[in-house]
């Protein structure tokens, strides 16, 4: 399924709306982190996993059933226990595999929540391919993170308490399943430097020279 560009392209904004960013990063490069601080500067909200909140509270089903569909494709259990083994799958959802929320669906709904937040502006978009739907949007910064694979090791190793070997796969799992979600419905390469406005390797100047560096960046990008 492919999904055709957001009808920012061609509608006007409203003219109560301010600049939007949408932050889109590799697994482990700290781009939650970093979108909350960024949300706590800027006095703007942040939508990540409260895309999955408030689907789950519109649709009237858990969290936990939401979130472990949220920026997959289909063979989801089969991807997850390829990736982590059954263990490292029930330890990190603890939930019994969703039934009825297709793929498409949560993709269509999460495109309808990013689209409302756009009209109402000062919000910081993370993944969910939230820089396809807002391609032409004029008040959006659109930056993606990086940073060496090394550095993504040590940061998910802490962070979840993993060996090496368990980082780097669950990292090397985690950007292909993002990677394929964009590609499956927006028909676009996620790491395409074309995409985006800003890219940053987060590595180099750290979480708070990151967002030092997209403040700086919101302000005075044309």
């Amino acid at each position: 399924m492919i999904v055709s560009p957001s009808p920012f392209l061609e509608a006007r904004m409203n003219p109560s709306a301010k600049s939007m960013l949408t932050l889109s990063h590799q697994y482990g490069s700290g781009g939650s982190r970093i979108a909350r601080d960024l949300g706590r500067r800027l006095n703007w909200s942040v939508w990540e996993k409260e895309i999955v909140r408030k689907i789950a509270t519109q649709y009237k089903v858990s969290e936990e059933y939401v979130e472990a569909k949220d920026e997959r494709v289909d063979s989801f259990i089969e991807r997850m226990v390829g990736l982590f083994g059954m263990g490292g799958f029930e330890s990190a959802y603890e939930i019994p595999p969703p039934l009825w929320l297709t793929d498409a669906q949560l993709m269509r709904m999460t495109r309808s929540i990013m689209e409302d937040v756009a009209k109402e502006g000062q919000a910081i978009l993370v993944g969910r391919a939230g820089n396809r739907i807002l391609a032409g949007h004029p008040e959006a910064l659109h930056v993606f993170l990086f940073a060496p694979l090394a550095v993504r090791i040590e940061r998910v190793m802490q962070a979840e308490g993993l060996k090496h070997t368990e980082a780097e796969r669950r990292i090397a799992g985690m950007d292909k399943l993002r990677a394929d979600y964009v590609h499956t419905f927006y028909h676009a390469d996620w790491r395409d430097p074309a995409h985006y406005n800003l890219l940053i390797d987060s590595g180099v100047w750290g979480e708070e020279g990151t967002a030092d560096l997209i403040t700086w960046a919101l302000k005075h990008t044309p």
